[in-house]
């Protein structure tokens, strides 16, 4: 049956050792490997170290900062009025079809309300209950037409959002430096913003409230009031994210107000220190994610 050594098979002899030369083999890789990591230069893992390599002072470290959130804020604040505008022309067509389904129960019943009436004191339940439905169908018409002006408003307020410049930090310096007064960035540009998506979310707030309030158990208003319900719902998370973007953005414009008090030679030195920062923080962010 073959050759064996001490009754073992000569084939799973050959097995083992084989086994054992590839573990070694990886091992000793995996020790190089760590070997050599261990000899790389220590790498800057955070902007503190960056900073400090470059021997910044505190004023340019507090405006390198200031200046990478505004950079950031900008870029967040204009991708998503980008997806909230994708966003708001799917919820005008939800709420067209919300509004036409109202219109259909509000003519299906005073259809049968007439009809109700006809019959006389057989039909007086179904006439409550008809006058009921088209309450409810002219309260979601009445409501639906608030949340297509209110979409409609939002849409055209985003589409003509011209105050973000593509690199806010560098606009801001070269501004400071030029000494224009017509920096688009403004702290009056970001809060009138930020009060206009605050006012459309103080609507949706009403509405969410009136509709959570409304009984869920009432099948007369199940479909419609839930339909609704969903578009303001919506509406309501992508405004409180646009919301809190804008406040962050508004706070770094008016901590940059602050730069009233900086000279010249000040604003030159951030200029060129900012590009040297923003290459450092690049390359950091590149090593850690």
């Amino acid at each position: 049956m073959g050759c064996a050594i001490a009754g073992v098979p000569l084939y799973l002899i050959l097995l083992i050792a084989v086994s054992y030369f590839i573990w070694m083999i990886t091992a000793y890789r995996r020790y190089r490997r760590a070997v050599g990591r261990m000899a790389e230069p220590h790498l800057a893992s955070d902007e503190e170290s960056v900073m400090e390599q470059r021997h910044f002072s505190d004023v340019e470290k507090y405006y390198f900062r200031l200046l990478v959130s505004l950079n950031e804020s900008t870029r967040m604040l204009t991708a998503h009025i980008t997806n909230t505008l994708v966003m708001l022309g799917r919820m005008d067509d939800r709420v067209e079809q919300a509004g036409d389904f109202a219109k259909n129960t509000e003519l299906l019943a005073v259809n049968a309300m007439m009809s109700a009436v006809r019959c006389g004191e057989v039909g007086r339940g179904f006439v409550s209950v008809s006058k009921d439905l088209v309450g409810i169908s002219e309260r979601a018409e009445h409501d639906l037409l608030r949340l297509s002006n209110l979409i409609q408003g939002m849409t055209s307020s985003l589409s003509n959002v011209d105050f973000l410049p593509e690199n806010a930090a560098l606009s801001w310096i070269e501004a400071e430096l030029d000494d224009i007064p017509e920096y688009s960035l403004t702290s009056v540009r970001c809060s009138g913003f930020h009060a206009s998506v605050a006012a459309c979310l103080g609507i949706l707030d009403e509405l969410h409230q009136t509709y959570e309030s409304t009984s869920q158990l009432d099948v007369r208003w199940l479909q419609l009031g839930e339909a609704i319900r969903r578009v303001i719902s919506g509406l309501r998370d992508t405004l409180q994210s646009l919301l809190h973007i804008a406040e962050n953005l508004t706070a770094d414009v008016q901590l940059l107000s602050l730069a009233e008090h900086l000279n010249r030679q000040q604003l030159v030195e951030i200029h060129e220190g900012f590009l040297q920062f923003v290459e450092q923080h690049d390359k950091m962010n590149e090593i850690i994610p």
